[in-house]
């Protein structure tokens, strides 16, 4: 059964939070002005109001070289995209991962829609998690059909890596299970409100993936559900990536 609204979402401030968090979340001037985080889109901010943590599907699509360190992407080998030759690319993904503007790896997974063996996809998230844990930055997770797959696989992935299932649409049973093995979840327009509401705030994210409105909406539409405003939950899950993305200068 899944928890009551009350119980995981009575606000965002309250939940879970220390009292230097809470000052932190004050609705300030300035705090009232910052964008509202997009955690994966396949494209740029559509107005100031966004940040967009922009995914680039390697090595079909990558930033360009001059890309400002102020426009944070992610980047990696989308399961549909596995070439049939790692070497090459995976130095060229490695160095994109050192860039200044990585905040993520990803997305990777396993796809029981596409012809690559599990076996192969498994094999290349499993490399991907041991890149993202050696950046210190989350990894980006898609995953269709294979639930218990990843959740077997992830416990070869190196200790306390964060981990994010983007685009999650699953019914709360499958929340729960993947919330009790750590994940966070990301949701976007078309989601399970049960499964949006018995995730703690400590553990979500808000974006749009490929659909072209703007993120502030789907920030109305969760806290509205939620019963808190739109800028507290933006500023928890700015709050949120500020806990797990922290990359390495090395």
């Amino acid at each position: 059964m899944a928890r009551s609204k009350a119980s995981i979402w009575p606000s965002v401030v309250s939940c879970g939070a220390t009292r230097g968090e809470e000052a932190a979340m004050t609705q300030s001037p300035e705090s009232m002005s910052r964008p509202f985080l997009n955690f994966h889109a396949h494209r740029p901010a559509a107005s100031s109001a966004e940040t967009v943590i922009r995914n680039y599907v390697f090595p079909q699509e990558q930033p360009e070289e001059t890309t400002p360190a102020g426009h944070p992407f992610s980047i990696g080998i989308h399961p549909w995209h596995i070439p049939h030759g790692i070497g090459t690319a995976w130095e060229e993904l490695e160095r994109w991962a050192a860039s200044p503007g990585c905040i993520a790896i990803g997305e990777a997974g396993i796809d029981k829609n596409t012809d690559t063996p599990v076996s192969r996809q498994a094999e290349l998230l499993l490399r991907h998690a041991e890149l993202a844990s050696a950046r210190h930055l989350p990894l980006v997770i898609h995953c269709v059909k294979a639930w218990n797959e990843l959740i077997a696989l992830k416990k070869g992935f190196p200790h306390n890596l964060p981990c994010v299932i983007h685009g999650f649409r699953g019914k709360p049973q499958l929340a729960e299970s993947l919330l009790a093995q750590g994940f966070h979840l990301s949701f976007g327009f078309r989601f399970n409100p049960q499964s949006l509401l018995l995730c703690p705030p400590d553990r979500i994210f808000l974006e749009t993936d490929e659909d072209p409105r703007p993120v502030e909406e789907l920030y109305r539409t969760a806290a509205n559900l939620c019963g808190c405003t739109p800028e507290k939950l933006r500023t928890q899950c700015l709050g949120n990536l500020a806990r797990i993305a922290q990359p390495s200068k090395k």
